[in-house]
């Protein structure tokens, strides 16, 4: 296979491969830690544990809206205004939770990009507009960070 027929081959897999695995859930693990602290650490801690988790929720998040757009740049299918504009979206709610001043309207925007990029980027990856195990991998990934989110906001509103 010629280098570009074995990268033809993996956008069209729709087998989830183990290193999409490992970064894909791995980065969701402090999410995770995250909530777990903010519900079981003694006080002080759990706003330690939210203001960490609101920057790396919007590193990821941002990251996946550059996955998104570095897919695009090798498909022309997938540089459509739609895909354009969606990469931008997880970008904008990413840097919009790094500066708004609540906690708790952070926490909100990351877990609707979170939501939005596990239902968005599986419909893509089904359109081949993203690599096709996207349809099989992001669901239960980011799913799973915007579970941890929705932990750490229903703490904040406790």
């Amino acid at each position: 296979m010629t280098r570009s027929s074995v990268s033809d081959h993996r956008a069209t897999d729709s087998r989830v491969p183990w290193a999409s695995r490992v970064f894909g859930f791995g980065p969701m693990l402090p999410l995770v830690a995250a909530a777990a602290g903010a519900w079981t650490m003694p006080q002080g801690w759990p706003a330690l544990a939210i203001h960490l988790a609101i920057i790396w929720g919007a590193l990821i998040l941002s990251f996946i809206g550059g996955v998104r757009r570095g897919f695009a740049f090798g498909q022309d299918r997938a540089s459509t205004p739609v895909e354009i504009v969606t990469a931008a979206g997880y970008f904008t709610l990413a840097g919009l939770a790094l500066v708004v001043p609540y906690a708790v309207t952070s926490v909100s925007l990351l877990v609707v990009g979170y939501v939005l990029a596990a239902l968005l980027d599986a419909r893509a990856a089904l359109r081949e507009d993203a690599p096709r195990h996207f349809a099989r991998l992001r669901p239960p990934q980011l799913l799973l960070g915007a579970a941890a989110l929705a932990a750490l906001w229903a703490w904040l509103l406790h």
